[in-house]
């Protein structure tokens, strides 16, 4: 099923359709602007925090978790988060077991690690499906829309218009 919405109008589901789950580790700019736009288009949002208690600007309808409850709600995890921060991932191999993670980070320098991002995350959780995308849009991108073209961004299922 592919989805499409637009800034000006929300995606409109048949009341037959299932609404699929999305969840995005990571309650900072990229994650909350993503999330928005996933919204906007009629999927259900479940953010993933280390303290859930503490996230605040999230985008009205999503829902806020521990990264484990999260992680069980949907089988697409986007990693919103820098690579710093992937070690409590070690701690939810099973969870993650057979989950698409989706990888959105790029490195503050040129050959800062060894392996790329994509490549740690794989090693990390070996029974997760680890993709790249989304690394190249920012926020604020996501935010306002595109103001020079019209831009579709796609993963797997989705389909994101700016």
């Amino acid at each position: 099923m592919e989805k499409t919405c637009t800034d000006e109008l929300p995606l409109v589901m048949n009341s037959s359709e299932k609404q699929e789950t999305v969840c995005i580790f990571g309650t900072g700019d990229f994650g909350r602007s993503l999330g928005f736009k996933m919204l906007q288009c009629g999927y259900s949002v479940v953010f993933g925090s280390r303290n859930p208690q503490m996230s605040s600007l999230l985008p009205n309808g999503a829902e806020i978790l521990s990264y484990p409850e999260a992680a069980k709600k949907s089988d697409i995890i986007i990693m919103a988060i820098h690579r710093e921060h992937y070690d409590f991932l070690t701690e939810l191999i099973e969870v993650l077991n057979g989950k698409i993670l989706v990888d959105v980070s790029n490195n503050l320098k040129i050959n800062q690690y060894p392996e790329s991002n994509s490549e740690y995350l794989a090693q990390l959780v070996p029974g997760a499906h680890v993709v790249k995308a989304f690394n190249t849009i920012s926020a604020w991108a996501l935010q306002s829309g595109a103001l020079d073209a019209s831009r579709q961004v796609r993963l797997n299922k989705f389909a994101i218009n700016l």
